[in-house]
């Protein structure tokens, strides 16, 4: 059945398809074994409850990176982390950006000890981060509204995924206004396409 979010989700597709055209640039290199410690605060973070993955994290965490995870909305995260993007989003999404970016600072904790983690620990990261938006969005009581949250959590979990491609899922690292101005124009294109499609989905509806 074709719903609401489906018409949505077309647009965004769309757009972050053709960003990732352009943006994606895979790395290949060899890596030595993984940070175990990193590598079990990691899978906890994304598989288990928040006060197990709180017990996981290293113990020199807090002194190497300044700050100690909190919980908020039943996520571990970074507490003073957002959501970086060049548009607002929903502030349900606060409490999973800040579990991917303490989930990003558990990727560098292992890349500065020298041992990264493997790619598919990037990958869960930005997975957990999708599932995570898409879950915030279900405190929206109306449907059109809920529909629409979607849409922008969609386009923030392509951004994500456009940009852990592009750096080959190694280490996070840091974008410059310039690396990032292509994915931004196109992603910006089909945030519009979202604004322009919910009038004519409500009109359908018989909204307003």
């Amino acid at each position: 059945m074709f719903t609401r979010h489906h018409a949505l989700r077309v647009v965004v597709v769309t757009g972050l398809a053709t960003a990732a055209g352009l943006l994606l640039a895979p790395t290949a290199s060899s890596r030595p074994v993984p940070d175990r410690a990193a590598e079990q605060a990691l899978t906890a973070l994304v598989s288990q409850p928040a006060a197990a993955a709180n017990s996981a994290v290293p113990q020199d965490f807090e002194a190497r990176f300044g700050y100690r995870p909190t919980v908020a909305n039943g996520l571990l995260g970074d507490p003073s982390g957002e959501c970086s993007s060049p548009v607002p989003l929903p502030a349900e999404f606060t409490a999973a950006c800040r579990q991917h970016d303490l989930g990003y600072d558990l990727l560098r904790y292992a890349g500065r000890s020298g041992r990264a983690l493997a790619p598919d620990a990037r990958r869960s990261v930005d997975t957990q981060l999708g599932m995570n938006l898409a879950t915030s969005c279900s405190t929206r009581e109306e449907s059109l509204s809920r529909a629409t949250c979607l849409a922008w959590a969609d386009i923030a979990e392509g951004f994500v995924r456009i940009n852990s491609a592009r750096q080959g899922y190694d280490v996070p690292e840091s974008e410059t206004a310039r690396s990032i101005a292509p994915g931004v124009s196109l992603g910006v294109a089909a945030a519009g396409g979202v604004v322009l499609l919910v009038p004519g989905l409500r009109r359908r509806i018989g909204g307003a």
